[in-house]
């Protein structure tokens, strides 16, 4: 018998009683597109909180297609926000699923914008999110129809999900020793600075911490955090760390490192984010985010770092070189190891752009 029911406004022939045991990367491609910010702030840069909080809902949009049920957030790749976004601009995200597995998804978003002035889009962001299908008891669903690239389109999906996987595994390897080696000296990790500097401090002088209940908008029957709302507060925090770091509120986000929700987080959790500048060159700056969770029942336990590459910028809209340095020494074994894994990734930034998404930084 044909299923009757609806899932979330999907056609009966895409609902959870009723999955086909194949499907195509095309079944899966979505999109959302919206006028973004505030009319009352025309023409000015939007912080990057409110992109990412969109694109992990076209993720979701494109998690459902596939799966027919309800899916979180569980990693998120780097994602790079290289296009100036602006307060009522046009912003769209495609979706689309490169890999599946029983229960995981992994789905690639990409955005152009279209300012009122102009007649056509231009590409502006990039990134792939890792959901896992939840069943209706909230436990992770096993029952993902398998992923069938026996299309065009499909082709081209399975070579980015290759291309995706042997590029974690580079960045993977590029940082991890940095971890087992024994100890760091200043002269052999520390950059000469490019620029004058008019005042240095300490990473620890840089920190800003919050601790809070986060509440989502429409929250799961169990009581799960949107992982969308959580990347929306992380941005937050990380660009009033650079604005207090440079003196200058004038900062947003470029680029946002891999994000890994190791288990869930919920409504009554106290999450504590502890903020600190890691690493700062010309015009960008590096600020990492530890998460702590405290449990209503249970010890507090470390989520994770999540990585925020920033730049200064002054009212024209144009680079601004940023005047305080960090001042490290041998002694702070912590913040020369973040210092080192920073100016790591940042060169593999530079070296290893997302497709077309390419901009020129100091």
């Amino acid at each position: 018998m044909e299923a009757k029911t609806e899932l979330a406004g999907l056609p009966d022939s895409q609902a959870s009683d009723d999955v086909a045991e194949t499907r195509t990367v095309d079944d899966s491609v979505d999109y959302l597109a919206e006028i973004v910010g505030d009319e009352a702030r025309q023409g000015q840069r939007m912080q990057a909180g409110p992109i990412l909080k969109l694109m992990y809902e076209t993720a979701v949009a494109v998690a459902l297609r596939h799966s027919g049920q309800r899916a979180v957030l569980l990693r998120m790749d780097r994602i790079d926000l290289t296009r100036q976004i602006c307060h009522m601009d046009l912003l769209r995200l495609d979706g689309r699923l490169i890999e599946a597995g029983s229960s995981s998804m992994v789905v690639e978003v990409r955005g152009s914008s279209r300012r009122p002035a102009e007649r056509e889009f231009s590409p502006s962001h990039v990134g792939f999110f890792t959901m896992v299908a939840i069943g209706s008891a909230g436990q992770t669903s096993r029952n993902n129809p398998k992923l069938s690239y026996d299309t065009p389109r499909g082709a081209e999906a399975q070579a980015l999900a290759a291309h995706r996987r042997a590029e974690l595994a580079e960045r993977r390897q590029a940082l991890e020793w940095i971890d087992r080696a024994d100890g760091f000296r200043v002269e052999d990790v520390v950059e000469p600075d490019p620029i004058p500097r008019y005042d240095y401090v300490k990473p620890e002088q840089t920190r800003a911490q919050v601790k809070g209940q986060l509440s989502s908008q429409g929250a799961h029957p169990d009581g799960r955090i949107r992982g969308g709302d959580l990347l929306l507060w992380l941005d937050r925090v990380a660009t009033y760390t650079a604005r207090h770091f440079t003196r200058n509120d004038r900062v947003i986000t470029l680029s946002v490192n891999d994000v890994l929700l190791k288990r869930p987080l919920h409504n009554t959790d106290q999450i504590e984010l502890d903020a600190r500048v890691a690493y700062v060159r010309t015009h960008t700056l590096e600020v990492d985010i530890d998460i702590t969770v405290h449990q209503l029942h249970g010890p507090p336990w470390a989520l994770g770092t999540v990585e925020f590459l920033i730049i200064n910028f002054d009212a024209s809209g144009g680079k601004k070189k940023i005047t305080t340095g960090l001042s490290l020494d041998d002694g702070d074994q912590e913040g020369l190891r973040r210092y080192l894994k920073a100016r790591t990734r940042y060169s593999f930034w530079k070296s290893n752009p997302e497709s077309h998404l390419i901009q020129s930084l100091g």
